[in-house]
């Protein structure tokens, strides 16, 4: 898988947690600011992540990430 399949894999799973258009998510996008700040929407992206790249996300740690 190279970048940009991996990045779009991880803006597929912030369009779904955030319900938000997929096109109007970039890499430079503020999960915060733009997206919002709910932690079950943080939960489920992480879990999206980790599900799907067979990897472990400390939840302390997904929550600090300020962009994609």
């Amino acid at each position: 898988m190279n970048r940009e399949e991996l990045l779009a894999k991880i803006i597929e799973f912030a369009a779904m947690a955030f319900n938000k258009d997929a096109a109007t998510i970039n890499e430079n996008t503020n999960i915060s600011e733009e997206l919002g700040v709910a932690s079950s929407q943080r939960v489920a992206m992480s879990a999206s992540i980790e599900n799907d790249f067979d990897v472990m996300i400390p939840v302390a740690r997904f929550g600090k990430f300020e962009i994609l």
